[in-house]
């Protein structure tokens, strides 16, 4: 939401100023916080926070100055990767990811201390789903299909005792966010847009993630998930039914905005919903 440019100092060192919206104030706010949270965690390198504040003239528009990473973003380079490669890449993906939810959370829910917040795992989940199924609903997405999905995530409501807890979730740890070296082999260095991170169940984090991956190259979904270590049925299970909640809000965004190819784009999601549940 925010929009970014590139920016130098006096002396020609590189920075990141991105301005946000009056609407986005919160976006700047979660991200300035998840950007110094993501500052302690060992492994994983990510923007640091250099100043924020409002801009002179401009009603309710906001800023956020940050240090530039080095590399371009993953999504620019597929196309150049071997399969190899990308194998490896989103193997370490998946290692990156576990170490970014080692920052623990208290409850579920906005990453701000005033945002709205769940006690448990199931209670986060059975919001979201109630919400995205009206959503669904409201843009003509069939009712046999919500009913389905309903159905999917109720049956799998004993898995959620699983969850230890929630951690610092990216939300978007996705290509277009990961940042790699513009030549050579692709090691992952570097993660930026936390403006939609949240405390959450951490496989939610890794769903979208794989979501993303198998509508890439499906056959690396297994290396993302034994690279993050998933581990025994009920976080297999849990995994499940936050990648279907994903996969229904990309629908509900694709019905309601209708980009080039959204019938397209529709039935392989309604596919990939029906398969999944």
């Amino acid at each position: 939401m925010g929009k970014v440019v590139g920016v130098r100092d006096g002396v020609g060192s590189p920075y990141v100023l991105k301005v946000y919206p009056a609407t986005a104030r919160r976006r700047r706010d979660t991200e300035l916080l998840a950007q110094r949270l993501l500052g302690d965690v060992p492994g994983i390198v990510g923007p640091r926070p250099v100043g924020h504040g409002q801009l002179d003239g401009a009603a309710g528009v906001s800023f956020l100055l940050m240090t530039r990473l080095d590399g371009v973003r993953w999504a620019d380079r597929r196309a150049d990767l071997d399969p190899a490669q990308t194998t490896a890449l989103t193997r370490e993906v998946g290692r990156a990811l576990r170490r970014l939810h080692t920052v623990a959370g208290r409850q579920f829910g906005d990453l701000l201390d005033d945002g709205p917040w769940w006690p448990t795992a199931w209670d986060r989940v059975a919001a979201r789903t109630g919400d995205l199924i009206a959503e669904h609903l409201a843009s003509g997405g069939p009712p046999h299909l919500a009913d389905r999905i309903r159905r999917f995530v109720e049956r799998h409501r004993p898995a959620m005792a699983s969850c230890p807890g929630p951690v610092l979730c990216h939300n978007d740890f996705i290509d277009s966010n990961l940042l790699v070296p513009a030549t050579g082999e692709p090691l992952l260095c570097g993660a930026v847009d936390l403006e939609r991170a949240s405390w959450n169940d951490p496989l939610s984090d890794l769903a979208q993630t794989r979501l993303h991956v198998r509508q890439h190259r499906p056959a690396d979904t297994t290396v993302l998930v034994e690279g993050y270590g998933v581990d025994g049925p009920d976080e297999h299970r849990r995994l499940d039914v936050h990648e279907v909640l994903h996969a229904l809000a990309e629908r509900n965004w694709v019905a309601y905005d209708r980009p080039a190819g959204w019938r397209e784009s529709i039935a392989a999601l309604d596919d990939l919903l029906t398969d999944r549940t």
